[in-house]
């Protein structure tokens, strides 16, 4: 059946998960003469009921229930119909939790509490991946314990598992799970969504020591999902998204993260609906091929446009509005070129008219490389989506693409440009993170590396030479 595993891991994962699993349920037909457009058992196991009994004993533990959201409340009582009401879903103070607005019921195995962290750890903030909470994940915690077994178990054709993580909060559990996962299982595809702390995007100096771990933790998280994944997919902070074209016609709150992890959840899950779609014959591995057909670049990144006019003429001015969630912004650049050099290009159109693929393939096929496009049925936006959108009309029409390019070479650059300056300088903040200075040095060349197989035919990235301490030129 090509069943996915998801793993979601964060704070950050969790919403936009929410959104994602939201829009899965939204797919399910319950007519006779309906036909999904999707196979839902590549995603849902078979549900009996919403209480699930669990084998074994049970042990209890009571606290104050924290008050349902307006939505959940309205949900529940069968209102489901009426809530499009802007008072229950557009007021962001109205949102607390993820849960808030989750519309879908879950296996009672699927959610997982790891450790908590000491307290001299919390004090750091919970952005801080020091190398002690890597170790703590790997030795307190069976990151592939029997739940994730269990699931794996299950299914009858895994064609592999697609992870979304926090690296702010969650960088250490997901080295920990990504490598346990590929040591058991060395040949299963795999689709990581790298979730970007806020430091991902700017000028970080190594004496800016929380802005510098953030970063340094980044980095970290990149090199070892892209070392274990088939694809993995950076996504920047929404703090550091570029308020430009391409958020015209919606009416986000860049502060809110329901407003910004519904237009994540909007690309990840068009882009990603070729594993799904009934018609479409695509898996991970393929899709990797795809993506990767060197086998060589296995970081690409997700761009998009939500919503998509209906008058849209396609042209190099509209195409600007594809805005790339993954790309680096403002950190200063090494090369010369504005224009990435594209090596391969996946699309996926929701909502189009037949009459608008002529010209909107008449525009792409001329480009090179020309990307594969799958055009697909309107995006679904439940009554949980936030009221974003300033045409009603048009708030099913998106198109979002997976690239692999050039861009990602000044993404690596800006970290490996900051993990040398800090192994040179010997920064106060190696030691805070609890990591040898060896090891960023190991870090820094692994960046370098990686950004080397990425540039573009006119580029060239390297670093600066390494200054010897007193202590090593002796």
């Amino acid at each position: 059946m090509k069943e996915i595993l998801y793993i979601q891991a964060g704070p950050s994962a969790n919403h936009v998960g929410t959104h994602f699993w939201n829009a899965q349920e939204s797919y399910f037909t319950y007519g006779e003469d309906e036909d999904p457009t999707v196979f839902h058992d590549r995603s849902f196991r078979e549900g009996v009921t919403s209480k699930v009994t669990l084998e074994g004993g049970v042990v209890e533990y009571r606290q104050d229930p924290i008050p349902k959201s307006a939505y959940q409340a309205r949900l529940e009582a069968g209102e489901s119909d009426e809530l499009e009401d802007k008072d229950v879903t557009t007021d962001t103070s109205n949102v607390r939790f993820w849960s808030d607005y989750s519309r879908v019921y879950y296996h009672p195995r699927s959610f997982q509490k790891l450790p908590d962290l000491a307290e001299w750890e919390r004090a750091e903030g919970e952005w801080n991946a020091s190398k002690e909470t890597f170790e703590k994940h790997e030795h307190e915690h069976d990151i592939m314990d029997d739940d994730v077994r269990f699931f794996i178990e299950e299914c009858d054709g895994l064609q592999g598992v697609q992870l979304l993580s926090d690296c702010g909060s969650f960088g250490g559990f997901t080295d920990a799970f990504i490598t346990a996962f590929r040591d058991e299982h060395p040949k299963i595809p795999s689709l990581a969504f790298a979730l970007l702390s806020s430091a991902s995007n700017i000028l970080v100096h190594a004496d800016e020591e929380q802005n510098a771990m953030k970063a340094i933790n980044d980095a970290l998280c990149m090199r070892s999902i892209e070392a274990m994944s088939t694809i993995s997919v950076p996504l920047q902070h929404p703090s550091t998204w570029q308020r430009k074209e391409w958020l015209e016609g919606l009416n986000v709150d860049l502060r809110s993260q329901y407003h910004t992890s519904a237009l994540l959840a909007t690309h990840i899950e068009s882009a990603t609906l070729p594993l799904r779609l009934k018609r479409s014959q695509h898996d991970i591995a393929s899709l990797s091929s795809m993506l990767n057909a060197s086998g060589t670049l296995g970081i690409s990144h997700l761009a998009g446009r939500y919503p998509v006019p209906s008058a849209v003429v396609w042209s190099r001015e509209t195409e600007r509005r594809l805005y790339d969630l993954s790309a680096i912004t403002e950190a200063s650049a090494k090369s010369g070129n504005t224009r990435a050099a594209e090596y391969a290009r996946l699309h996926v159109s929701r909502g189009f008219n037949a009459s608008e693929y002529a010209p909107y393939e008449d525009y792409f096929d001329a480009r090179s490389p020309a990307p594969f496009s799958i055009h697909a049925t309107p995006y679904p936006t439940p009554t949980s989506f936030p009221h974003i959108s300033t045409s009603p009309s048009e708030k099913h029409r998106a198109l979002s693409a997976l690239t692999t390019s050039s861009a990602t070479a000044p993404l690596l650059a800006s970290y490996a440009t900051l993990v040398q300056s800090c192994a040179d300088r010997r920064a106060d903040v190696i030691v805070r993170m609890g990591m040898e200075f060896d090891e960023m040095r190991e870090l820094k060349d692994d960046l370098w590396a990686l950004c080397d197989r990425y540039a573009g035919p006119d580029e060239e990235w390297k670093g600066e030479e390494d200054v010897l301490s007193e202590d090593e030129e002796t």
